[in-house]
């Protein structure tokens, strides 16, 4: 177990030992703390492993480290505590520490390094989190100034910097020939150990969404200036800066960064810590002093190794110090002038290149003969360039030290290295000899084994792959199955009887023959130095031959048989036509056909059962299973000495792909598709059958059941098909043979025949419906008269309602009465198909004839209880009438109760008393219009109630009263004490002058009753009181006022007003305002000017909103034109002058919008006038320059219109895609291209217009 020095000091005990919980002591001695502080500290790290990225680069560090635990290892039994151990581990304690702060600006994850270890430590490893910190610690020790300083690199330096003068007093050592190209464009991404979005993803917390800064070191400039200086600035002095890393740059692939203060903090400028980079709400924030965006190159994380970055930056450094160099070089030697005592490249050279050139095949020499001349300038200066290049080098050469310029490093030549081959002599005598030992006819056995074993090979090559007998046809899946069946049998056979025989013939031969050529018990060794091994192979190429003649031959027969069942259609056409004759085929087979489809008719069309495709490649699938099946016999080596072989190998049989077999898949493949032009000629034929076949019967009789059908066109649908039933059987075979395929078309004949059967029940049956639907309607209708005839009334008034209705019934009794007498004879074309009719539906048709007697018997019954009813109710509203008049009594007290009610305070419980009464008189005002009607109809005198209106008319004054004083000291309350924002002006102006109206009306009524008049004036007189503040209330509530509109009120009247949400009028009264009315009026009056200008500005634009183009694709040129956009123009004109009217003196805060709305339509105007020009234009040359002739006779014109069209095609498909007027038009890069091609399009008539007078 390895302690680091944090968790040393906590384990230490007061005792010189610590027993641990599973019983172990340790002694802490003293010799375990090594005076050498490098040695104790490897100690206390432990073992120094790394990340698998940077193992190579921290291997050294590494070893010393492992050297050093090894030797304390060995060293180390029991442990015992120091006596200065405190002052030892403070002694070792260097560089900056991971220990957290109680506050930090700095997520914990910042300062986590990557490494590859597993999350779950094995027993003997090291834990994760142990090497985290370790590592985290290692980090922070190591200076990146210091190592870049090792390397021979300053960090000052690192920045390119601009030339200066030598006059100019330069504090900083600049070399002799600045850098001048960003180290970033050298960066290599590969040091990289994570993302930019994986570093910013270490700033986030555990359970909190909130990002903070990361910590890092940034090379920056040792001021901070604001404006910034000029980064490239000789004067301008970097170092390495502790800082936080806010947010991450795509665009620039940068990284903002802000120095951290003396604290090691990162906050903003209000002293809070910075979170999510210092976006808030979406603001992008603007960069402070401090704040810088820096590339990668110039970024170090506290997370990374600096060692690796140290090497990043060398890279990056030695990359760009080629670069220069290359650049210089090649500069310099473009810039050195043409000797004439160059040597030139001679006019021979020339001439042989050019014969070499327009000797080579394919080239045209009548369009190379122009690019010569070019071409044979760039030849020459590039030989020039070669001359000054070779001088120049040899200077460079001769004088290194004056010039600071590098040559390109050359890679050496390589010559290829010769060889030559061998060939020994011929030793005749020697190969006769060998020829002689390497007989296998040596031994009887041998040639027994050969005899018996290729008798085996021979049975066989007799036998089938496929199964080629059969007595019936078969459908696809059946003959898949028959022939896979086949395939398994024979596979099964080779592998396992076929080889045990082979093995048991070899053994039997060749057990006794004992040591020797032959040896069944050879070793490995002496197995392949033996004849038995060229017996093994003989007898191995004998088994392949016969497998190959198996399949040869299975394959020939099986294409054979294929090939002979289409041999009948091999000669159809491809656009073959059937014929009308559905039942005699003339491509039958000279045997039994293979193949058994169905012929299928469905939504889709006609079809087979089984796709026509499915047989080509079901076939050509076979006949690779079947090769396929001889592919994994095994070899008998293994079987007859098991000894020598540890692995199976299979023989060699025929190849999928072999020329022979492709040859037969491709005349099988063929035969079947000049097989299937037949079959889909003869399902063709049945096209015409689908309409039937797919017709719905619902959909067919809801189009009949649309229009009215009589009995005759009834009767004519169901004789038509019943015919073509007939005609079906006669005219469709139950199947029929066509080559190799035996449709069967059963099925379909007997669907066909079902539906026309099924279409002629269906009408009968649409109509015997139809007959039902009558009879019910017929039945309903004198059920509905009948029902309403037993209605009891309940009043006299619905008593004369019904009397009136009955007078009615002999009329509505003519329509059932003529529909059933119409049903009755359409009945009888049911009983002439001999179409069966339910008992129901006959009980219902003799149950509606006898309805019209039964109603008129029911009429007389209920006409003489109708008389008694009538007596009934005459004397029932002779004892309401009564009632009634002791109700208007009750009234008429009430009514003048209120004369007592004159207390305001109690004013709401009034008004509800009031609209009570008010409810009660309108009730007893309709039940005296009730008993009057009533009166007419028993025929008395009708009685007068004018006692009722004369009460109506005394209690009026007081409802106005009452229900105007409640309302308005409700709404007078509400005015004051709520938002002055919800309040609606001119609801209020509305309400209030209602008011004052009613109360000026009261005062005049109530003239008798003086305390009645005194609530009314004192009322009237609170509502002049407040009239005066409307104007008030409406200014401040002038939807026009804005923020500049307050704070000019403010400063006019000397007040601080501002419109918050719980500003109150009451609180304006408090405040004084009702002493400025003219001060707030005048300006609500200008605000609600500048807001009628800026609602006209909003409904311009808002009306433009929906004025798009209407693009329109034209002809075949793969591009659009413009319909003419009248409604735009009219558009702009309008808006045009009603913007220039707008010269009001409200318009100041407006004036910028004015002015830029103006020139948006302006610029719109412009732009549509030149587009509209334009397009007139193409359009009248379009069709001339699509000509070939016309660009060859004019080649300026043409190219003119080519550069002028491809603008015209990005434009139109511009307007296509984005067809907002008001936000195409307005672009000044729109007008120029228009402008640009108006001008093209003029040259190119112009042009044409001159060639036409030249014919």
């Amino acid at each position: 177990m390895w302690v680091t020095s944090d968790l040393l000091v906590l384990m230490i005990p007061a005792t010189a030992k610590r027993r641990t919980s599973c019983g172990l002591s340790f002694d802490f001695h003293t010799d375990c703390a090594s005076s050498n502080a490098e040695t104790a500290c490897a100690w206390f790290r432990g073992p120094g492993a790394t990340s698998t990225q940077h193992t190579s680069r921290a291997q050294t560090s590494s070893s010393k480290q492992e050297q050093t635990r090894h030797h304390h290892h060995n060293r180390l039994t029991t442990f015992q505590t120091p006596p200065d151990l405190f002052k030892l581990i403070k002694k070792e304690s260097r560089g900056p520490t991971t220990q957290q702060a109680q506050i930090d600006d700095f997520s914990p994850g910042g300062y986590t390094p990557k490494v590859q270890l597993p999350y779950q430590t094995m027993p003997g490893q090291i834990h994760r989190k142990i090497e985290i910190e370790r590592r985290r610690r290692e980090y922070l020790k190591l200076d990146i100034a210091q190592l870049l300083a090792e390397k021979g690199i300053d960090s000052n330096l690192l920045m390119p910097r601009h030339q200066t003068s030598r006059e100019e007093h330069v504090t900083t050592e600049v070399p002799p020939v600045s850098d001048y190209l960003p180290l970033e464009m050298f960066d290599n991404e590969d040091y990289d150990c994570r993302t930019p979005q994986d570093w910013l993803a270490l700033g986030y917390d555990e359970a909190s969404p909130d990002r903070k800064p990361i910590p890092a070191k940034a090379l920056l400039p040792t001021t901070d200036k604001s404006p910034p200086e000029d980064p490239k600035s000789p004067f301008l002095e970097y170092r390495w800066h502790f800082v936080g890393v806010l947010d991450y740059s795509k665009e620039k692939s940068q990284y903002l960064v802000q120095k951290a203060d003396e604290n090691g903090r990162v906050r903003n400028k209000e002293g809070k810590p910075i979170l999510n980079g210092g976006y808030e709400k979406g603001i992008t924030p603007m960069l402070t002093a401090g704040q810088y965006w820096v590339p990668r190159i110039r970024l170090l994380f506290s997370a990374e190794d600096p060692r690796v970055f140290a090497e990043r930056v060398q890279f990056a450094l030695n990359l760009r110090k080629n670069t220069q160099a290359n650049i210089l070089y090649n500069l310099s030697v473009d810039c050195m002038p043409i000797w004439s005592g160059t040597p030139s490249l001679d006019t021979h050279s020339i001439q042989r290149i050019k014969e070499r050139v327009l000797s080579t095949p394919g080239i045209r020499p009548e369009i190379l003969q122009e690019c010569i001349g070019p071409l044979e300038k760039e030849i020459k200066l590039e030989y020039d360039r070669a001359m000054n290049r070779i001088v120049f080098d040899k200077i460079v050469m001769s004088h290194p030290e004056d010039l600071h310029i590098t040559l390109p490093q050359k890679e050496p030549e390589r010559t290829p290295q010769m060889g030559r081959v061998s060939v020994p002599d011929y030793a005749f005598e020697k190969n006769r000899t060998a020829f002689t030992n390497s007989s296998l006819l040596t031994k009887p056995e041998v040639i027994c084994v050969l005899g018996e074993i290729r008798a085996e090979c021979i049975r066989v090559a007799a036998m089938s792959l496929f199964h080629t007998t059969f007595t019936k046809p078969l459908r696809l899946e059946e003959f898949e199955r028959t022939q896979s069946q086949k395939h398994e049998q024979v596979g099964l056979f080779l592998r396992d009887q076929w080889v045990t025989t082979l093995r048991n013939i070899i053994h039997s031969n060749l057990r006794d023959i004992g040591p020797g050529w032959n040896n069944l018990n050879e070793s490995c060794w002496e197995y392949k130095m033996s004849k038995l091994c060229r017996l093994m192979s003989l007898v191995r190429y004998n088994l392949q031959d016969s497998l190959r003649f198996m399949v040869q031959d299975s394959l020939v027969r099986q294409a054979q048989l294929l090939l002979d069942a289409c041999q009948s259609v091999l000669t159809c056409p491809q656009d073959l036509v059937w014929g009308n004759d559905l039942i005699t085929s003339p491509y039958k087979p000279k045997k039994t056909p293979l193949f058994l489809v169905d012929l299928v008719l469905d939504q889709t069309g006609v079809c087979y059962s089984s796709p026509l495709e499915n047989f080509e490649i079901s076939i050509i699938n076979l006949f690779d299973k079947g090769i396929l099946a001889t592919h994994n016999v095994p070899q008998l080596d293994k079987f007859v000495m098991p000894q020598p072989f540890t692995g199976i190998f299979s023989l060699e049989s025929v190849g999928l792909l072999e020329p022979a077999v492709s040859e037969l898949k491709k005349k099988v493949r063929l035969a079947l598709r000049q097989a299937a032009i037949p079959l889909r000629a003869y399902a063709a034929e049945y096209e015409k059958h689908l309409e039937l076949h797919n017709l719905d019967i619902e959909t067919l009789l809801k189009a009949h059941s649309q229009g009215e059908q009589t009995a005759q066109e009834v009767k004519k649908q169901a004789v038509h098909h019943l015919k073509e039933q007939e005609k079906l059987d006669h005219s469709l075979p139950s199947s029929i043979v066509i080559g190799p395929f035996t449709v069967s078309v059963k099925t379909v004949r007997q669907a066909l025949s079902k539906k026309r059967s099924a279409l002629a029940s269906a009408v009968l049956d649409h109509f015997a419906l139809k007959l039902r639907n009558q009879v019910d309607d017929a039945c309903e209708q004198c059920k509905l008269i009948s029902k309403k005839l037993y209605e009891k009334p309940n009043s006299i008034e619905e008593l004369a309602e019904h009397r009136d209705w009955m007078k009615q019934i002999p009329d509505q009794l003519k329509s059932p009465k003529e529909l059933i007498d119409k049903t009755l004879s359409d009945y009888e074309l049911l009983d002439e198909f001999f179409h069966n009719v339910s008992d129901e539906d006959l009980v219902r048709k003799w149950k509606d004839i006898g309805w019209p007697s039964k109603i008129m018997n029911q009429m007389k019954a209920v006409a003489a209880q109708h008389d008694e009813d009538e007596e009934h109710f005459q004397k029932m509203h002779l004892v309401d009438q009564n009632n009634f008049q002791d109700g208007l009594d009750s009234l008429q007290v009430l009514v003048a109760g209120f004369e007592t009610r004159t207390d305001i305070d109690r004013a709401h419980e009034t008004a509800n008393e009031v609209r009570r009464a008010s409810e009660q008189l309108k009730e007893t005002q309709t039940m005296a219009q009730t008993y009057n009607n009533r009166e007419r109809l028993f025929g008395i005198p009708i009685t007068n109630y004018d006692r009722l209106q004369k009460i109506i008319k005394d209690f009026q004054p007081f409802s106005d009263l009452w229900a105007t004083t409640s309302d308005w000291l409700r709404c007078h309350k509400s005015w004051l004490n709520d938002p002055l924002s919800i309040i609606d002006p001119e609801k209020l102006e509305c309400n209030v002058l209602d008011a004052l109206k009613t109360m000026h009306k009261c005062v005049k009524q109530f003239k008798d009753i003086p305390e009645c008049q005194r609530v009314a004036a004192d009322i009237c007189s609170k509502i002049e009181d407040f009239r005066l503040y409307i104007p008030l209330i409406q200014s401040l509530r002038n939807p026009g006022m804005r923020s500049r509109h307050w704070q000019v009120l403010s400063d006019q009247i000397q007040i601080n007003i501002k419109p918050k949400a719980n500003l109150t009028f009451s609180c304006c009264l408090e405040l004084g305002l009702q002493k400025h009315v003219d001060e707030i009026v005048r300006v609500a009056e200008a605000a609600g000017k500048e807001y009628a200008i800026e609602q006209a500005l909003d409904k311009m634009e808002h009306e433009w909103s929906t004025v798009i183009f209407d693009v329109l694709p034209y002809k075949e040129t793969g591009t659009y034109i413009l319909k003419s956009p009248d409604e735009a123009f009219q558009l702009l004109d309008d808006h045009i002058a009603t913007t220039q009217s707008m010269s009001s003196p409200f318009k100041k805060p407006f004036e910028e919008r004015i002015a830029t709305w103006e020139s948006k339509l302006r610029l719109t105007q412009d732009v549509l006038e030149e587009w509209l020009m334009c397009q007139s234009s193409w359009l009248y040359l379009e069709p001339i320059f699509s000509s070939d002739d016309i660009n060859r006779q004019l080649p300026v014109e043409g190219k003119r219109y080519q550069k002028m069209e491809r603008t015209w095609r990005k434009v139109m498909k511009n307007a296509f895609h984005k067809r907002q007027v008001i936000d195409l038009c307005p672009d000044g890069n729109l007008l120029d291209s228009l402008k640009e091609c108006n001008k093209l399009l003029e040259l190119v008539q112009k042009g044409l217009s001159e060639h036409r007078e030249t014919k």
